[in-house]
């Protein structure tokens, strides 16, 4: 195992909307998701990582080892990616699509191809743009997985898959992590579905890196209080922000170990519970997160 992915950009500014400040790593064996709200910067990150998007002087991805401004064939052949827009000629069928392009990887697997487009249900000898977006993103794992990438990149590949094969695709990627040769960058809307899946999250929010650690370490790192709301007077100095609603009251506070004696409900948050207190400006990049 090792790492698959190094990313550092200090800035990149593309069309008015800037990343900035964002550096992180994914290992070989686990799922890292990379999550925020629409707009928070996700599509154009994963696009910087992948070469869809030039990287400024000051910026550098790793993929395998290799830098994707100085090797980036090899840094694209150690690649797997699964986009909501497919890269490929879609005028190609899935069949055709592997003939043509597999060539181009030296660890290309025409049977692993035939045998995952078979499981996905995917048919070989029609046109791509004539399956559905599920059948498109299920001919996009395929390809991906048959090429020995060391590091696959997946831009909400799930969203549009049945909740059947949704499961089906997470033990795809379970399979493929199990055997720790590659490192899995998501990122997706299905939030609760990565909170029991991702080992690693890197959460943006404005074109900004808030955090990068191990999911574990974040959701542990906060508690959720919830009760009557005239109680969160008597712990003012530590509720971080408030939810509240006809029914019922929510603070946030950190999980200092100190413990509350009030007779409030002390639950631990979600990612989804995280990402409403990171748009509401309650958790900061380098003030209350790790």
């Amino acid at each position: 195992m090792g790492t698959v992915l190094e990313v550092k950009i200090p800035r990149l500014q593309r069309d008015g909307f800037a990343l900035k400040e964002i550096e992180f790593k994914v290992e070989a064996g686990y799922l890292t998701a990379l999550l925020g709200v629409n707009g928070a910067g996700k599509t154009t990150l994963l696009s910087a990582i992948s070469g869809l998007l030039p990287l400024p002087e000051e910026a550098e991805v790793f993929i395998g080892g290799y830098s994707m401004r100085e090797n980036e064939r090899e840094a694209k052949e150690c690649m797997g990616f699964v986009f909501e827009e497919s890269p490929f000629d879609e005028g190609l069928s899935a069949q055709a699509t592997g003939e043509m392009y597999g060539h181009y990887y030296r660890n290309w697997d025409e049977k692993c191809y035939a045998k995952l487009l078979e499981r996905f249900e995917v048919p070989k000898k029609r046109s791509v743009y004539k399956l559905s977006k599920g059948m498109k993103m299920k001919f996009q794992l395929a390809f991906a997985l048959s090429h020995g990438a060391e590091f696959l990149i997946m831009d909400e590949p799930a969203a549009a898959f049945d909740p059947v094969f949704r499961e089906e695709f997470m033990e795809v990627l379970r399979e493929t992590l199990a055997e720790e040769n590659c490192g899995i960058l998501l990122s997706s809307h299905l939030v609760s579905e990565l909170e029991t899946q991702a080992d690693y999250t890197v959460l943006l929010h404005q074109g900004e890196q808030i955090v990068s650690c191990s999911t574990e370490e974040l959701l542990d790192r906060f508690l959720l209080v919830r009760g009557r709301y005239e109680l969160f007077s008597y712990m003012k100095s530590r509720i971080l922000g408030t939810r509240l609603s006809e029914y019922t009251a929510e603070g946030l506070i950190l999980n200092d170990g100190d413990p509350v004696r009030l007779a409030l409900e002390c639950v631990r948050p979600g990612i989804e519970d995280i990402m409403y207190y990171v748009k509401q400006g309650i958790i900061r990049k380098g003030t209350v997160t790790p």
